[in-house]
């Protein structure tokens, strides 16, 4: 009984040093995340703040929501609607279009020194942006057929909403809405 209690105190306090040492790590990782931002805080602020940067949002919001919808329509167990299919492509290609010209305006808008400093956030957001181009682009290869492949539209709609989600969770303060996409049974 002694030597069980010996170890449950060891095994306890392992397990408190354990958990104290990922406490003050996160808080160090957090530390470092705010340090690497505050460089460009008051710039973030104005941007997430600004009515592009809304309408940017709704956008891929609007995104989400047809990916969705076309998602949930593919893994169906009855053919997918090549008519219903094709409009909600046409409208992700609307709203990445506008989203994209929107894009460009703000960017002509921000001075060469806010540029500068949010260059590594640009160039990561380009990369994301590219994928969202490559996603709409491959479902819009996959609803020109007569019969569309109702997995593969659900597997592109679900890598794009996915990443869409990673995007629109990015910068912000408050975790992402739990709107998980579903898997796709092949």
């Amino acid at each position: 009984m002694k030597k069980m209690n010996t170890v449950l105190l060891a095994l306890i306090a392992a397990l408190a040093i354990v958990v104290a040492s990922s406490e003050a790590f996160a808080q160090h990782k957090d530390g470092q995340k705010k340090t690497a931002m505050s460089g460009m805080q008051p710039e973030m602020s104005e941007m997430m703040q600004s009515s592009h940067h809304q309408l940017m949002m709704a956008y891929m919001q609007s995104m989400s929501e047809f990916a969705r919808t076309l998602h949930d329509q593919a893994v169906k167990a009855a053919p997918l609607d090549v008519e219903f299919a094709r409009a909600a492509v046409a409208e992700l290609r609307h709203n990445l279009d506008a989203a994209e010209s929107l894009h460009q305006k703000h960017m002509g808008m921000m001075n060469a020194e806010t540029q500068s400093k949010m260059k590594a956030m640009m160039e990561k957001m380009d990369k994301d942006r590219t994928m969202v181009k490559d996603q709409v682009a491959a479902l819009e290869t996959d609803v020109q057929m007569d019969k569309p492949d109702s997995k593969q539209v659900a597997s592109h709609a679900n890598a794009l909403l996915k990443q869409l989600g990673m995007m629109t969770s990015m910068g912000s303060d408050k975790p992402a809405k739990k709107k998980t996409p579903m898997k796709v049974k092949m």
